[in-house]
């Protein structure tokens, strides 16, 4: 052979370079055939001793057909014909209506549920988007938020519940809607823990949907089957069967004497796709002596190969286990090489526009000398940087890996903070985390100035993943971490200093810490606030808010009429930070009314939050917006609001397993019965929301609950254990700072005492 002419391994066809496909191959499926797959058409060897499974597939098929799910793990080394199997039963399947959809787990490497978010995301460029009919428009929110990596905006009542969310929202996507579907998952022995958990809750929803998942793995996948799931073990062909392959493959050609004929199938022992380059080799090489093993028909194959075609596979040995094809084309100098790799046997397509390997490099034959290394990843590193910018933001974990075995960690930086963005949008708040803490690793070594920026924007996001954690304590060590970076010399921009600090004081109110709150606001605006409108609105905000818990209301008000005026006059941002802004202004007002005597007016502040809340995409303060209206509502003596109100806070914190929040709604409800006479009722409320109290360690929140546990005992005329709750109440208080919870727990106590 020339080098710019090659063998297919299926067929035994030769071809001249220039040809993207053996002649030999059937025609590409019609644009219009309902099956999404990235396979081209290329020749397919004899589908042989795999009748049974075929059959036992199809009745599987018939099964979905008429609605019952069902799922299936596809076991087998590599090159044993798992593939080949699913190919034949694609074809099967379509003409019987089915419609596919295929993916592979090495589709976008290093992103968390990559094989799912590359199939959503190139199904949903088709028109009609098939299969999307039964998604809500909060569904399609979320769901393009997770395939376009953008973060959640806004503070969520419970990382689990959001996570949940995502998965029903990614499951609704995935099943069928009008017609059968085959869900192909290819490289499953890739998959990342994430996918595995998508995929175990779509097949515990299988049993009533027209839905056939067949996922393809080799052995010593990192996480086993479905226990639903039934598994099928592909394994070596028999002697006959590898004999018919093998005649199958020559079509009656006489290449073979019965002498290299038996060789070759005893070397292959049972293994098709070595038996396939064992006769290719042959054919192409027919003085060569027959080799042994069917590693060793690879290897002298390889070895075989042109120079041309050897340096392609040392590109690809550097790029990894997947790879696009255009960087690969961009090292190899076009497509025309590539196309030759993919018919001989060593490249195979998967999703996404991507190759792989068909079979594994031999090792040794064209490995890259350690020293020119470097060098070689710098290429790939390049190449992947000429690709357009979404594809090179897909490819972030790559370039990543490419950058870093350079030795340039500079340049590896912006991709390691994508990647982490990639797990914040999947709501994996910790894989992100590990992330960061890599990325500051590699910052500590680059230029002093140069490192401080990384850092400062380092510790920033590891608070934002902090605080989508719900780990407030340690949102608030990272931001402050970051505000020290901005003093330390090195000048950022304003806006920057600005949300930095807003984030900083929002998390510092959380924690009920009112005057610190005043002092970050008063250093705001000697700082940074003037340059950053929106930024300054959301800190008046947060500043009334804490006037507000400390009793100073006409301040508050007046804080919050002076934003209100610079809000007008602010950018027109209409997205979720402007939502956000506005549902803040509302509580902070109805705070402030609900301290002036105000409640029904209070109330109608709380219903705007609602409002703005759910446009900002903020379920934590949604549900303080419900818990907030059945308070104002209980104080105006509306008790039959009130208690809808706090039914409604409970069942949302209950849905997202807000333990916090459904310990204070325990806490409204509790003072609710307690002012309408119902003492048995607020002792059994106040009891729940205690043992929530306690599993969360809440000194504070705790010392709310035995108090007002304490009043209802007191109504009921138990008062030993009334004064035992409320001196629990008064030293709670007092181990956690909290002042005002504390003087309410001595006035109870005086009661108590003048009682006896």
């Amino acid at each position: 052979m020339t080098p710019s002419s090659g063998s297919c391994v299926a067929c035994g066809a030769r071809f001249l370079g220039g040809v993207l496909a053996c002649p030999r191959g059937p025609p590409g499926g019609a644009r219009h055939a309902p099956v999404r797959r990235w396979s081209p058409g290329l020749c397919q060897p004899a589908l042989v001793g795999r009748a049974a499974l075929l059959r036992r597939l199809l009745a599987l098929g018939d099964d979905v057909r008429r609605g019952l799910g069902r799922a299936v793990w596809l076991m087998g080394e590599a090159g044993l014909g798992k593939t080949r199997l699913k190919d034949a039963l694609v074809d099967l399947l379509v003409a019987d209506g089915f419609e596919v959809w295929e993916g592979s787990a090495l589709a976008l490497p290093g992103a968390p549920a990559g094989i799912f978010r590359e199939l959503l995301d190139a199904t949903r460029a088709l028109s009609p988007p098939v299969g999307t009919g039964r998604v809500s428009s909060a569904d399609a929110e979320r769901i393009n938020r997770f395939l376009e990596g953008r973060e959640r905006q806004g503070v969520p009542a419970s990382l689990v519940s959001e996570r949940t969310a995502l998965f029903d929202s990614l499951c609704h996507a995935l099943m069928p809607h009008r017609r059968p579907r085959l869900l192909v998952l290819e490289d499953w022995q890739h998959g990342d823990p994430l996918s595995h958990a998508l995929v175990e809750e779509l097949v515990s929803r299988l049993s009533h949907t027209p839905l056939f998942l067949l996922a393809l793995q080799r052995p010593g996948g990192t996480a086993p089957a479905p226990v639903a799931a039934e598994v099928m073990t592909v394994g070596r062909l028999g002697l006959a069967e590898a004999a018919a392959l093998l005649e199958e493959r020559l079509r009656g050609r006489d290449a073979l004497t019965p002498l290299a004929r038996e060789a070759l199938l005893r070397g292959s022992a049972g293994h098709p796709l070595h038996l396939l380059h064992a006769a290719t080799l042959h054919e192409e090489q027919p003085g060569r002596a027959v080799p042994l093993t069917g590693e060793a028909a690879l290897a002298a194959r390889q070895a075989s190969l042109p120079e041309a075609q050897r340096a392609v596979l040392k590109a690809a040995s550097v790029l990894g286990p997947s790879f696009p094809r255009a960087v690969l084309a961009a090292l190899a100098g076009g497509h025309g090489p590539l196309a030759i790799l993919e018919t001989g046997g060593w490249l195979r397509s998967v999703a996404g526009g991507r190759y792989t390997w068909a079979v594994e490099p031999v090792p040794g034959v064209d490995d890259v000398p350690e020293a020119e290394l470097p060098a070689a990843h710098r290429r790939a590193a390049e190449a992947y940087e000429a690709l357009a910018e979404p594809l090179r933001h897909q490819a972030c974990m790559e370039l990543t890996r490419q950058w870093l075995s350079a030795e340039d960690c500079a340049r590896a930086l912006p991709y390691l903070v994508a990647l982490a963005g990639w797990h914040l949008a999947a709501q994996e708040p910790g894989p992100a985390l590990a992330v960061y803490r890599f990325a500051l690793g590699l910052a500590d070594a680059l230029a002093p100035d140069v490192s401080r920026e990384w850092q400062r924007r380092l510790w920033e996001h590891m608070g934002d993943a902090h605080r989508l954690a719900g780990e407030i304590s340690d949102a608030e060590a990272a931001w402050q971490t970051a505000r020290k970076l901005d003093g330390g010399g090195l000048a950022s921009a304003i806006g920057d200093r600005a949300r930095r600090l807003f984030k900083l004081a929002s998390v510092v109110l959380a924690l009920g810490r009112h005057e610190e709150v005043l002092g970050l606001d008063r250093e705001g605006r000697r700082d940074c606030l003037t340059g950053a409108p929106l930024m300054s609105v959301s800190m008046d905000a947060l500043a009334a808010l804490a006037l507000a818990a400390l009793g100073r209301l006409e301040e508050a008000r007046a804080r919050i009429v002076l934003a209100r005026e610079q809000l007008q006059l602010a950018s027109g941002e209409a997205g979720p930070a402007r939502a956000g802004v506005e549902a803040l202004l509302h509580r902070a007002m109805g705070s402030v009314q609900l301290g002036l005597g105000y409640p029904e007016a209070a109330a109608a502040e709380y219903v705007q939050v609602l409002r703005w809340s759910e446009r900002a995409g903020d379920t934590w303060e949604h549900s303080t917006a419900l818990l907030n209206l059945g308070d104002a509502y209980s104080r105006a003596g509306d008790r039959e609001r009130a208690a809808h109100f706090f039914q409604l806070a409970l069942e949302l914190d209950s849905r997202t397993g807000d333990r916090r929040g459904m310990a204070y709604t325990h806490h409204g409800l509790a003072l609710l019965h307690t002012r309408a006479g119902a003492p048995e009722l607020a002792k059994e409320d106040a009891l729940r929301g205690l043992h929530l109290a306690s599993m969360l360690e809440d000194r504070r929140l705790q010392s709310l609950l035995r108090c007002v546990l304490g009043r209802a005992q007191l109504q009921l005329g138990e008062l030993e254990e009334a004064g035992r709750q409320l001196q629990l109440a008064a030293r709670d208080a007092s181990a956690a700072g909290a002042r005002l919870e504390l003087l309410q727990a001595e006035a109870c106590l005086r009661v108590l005492e003048a009682r006896r």
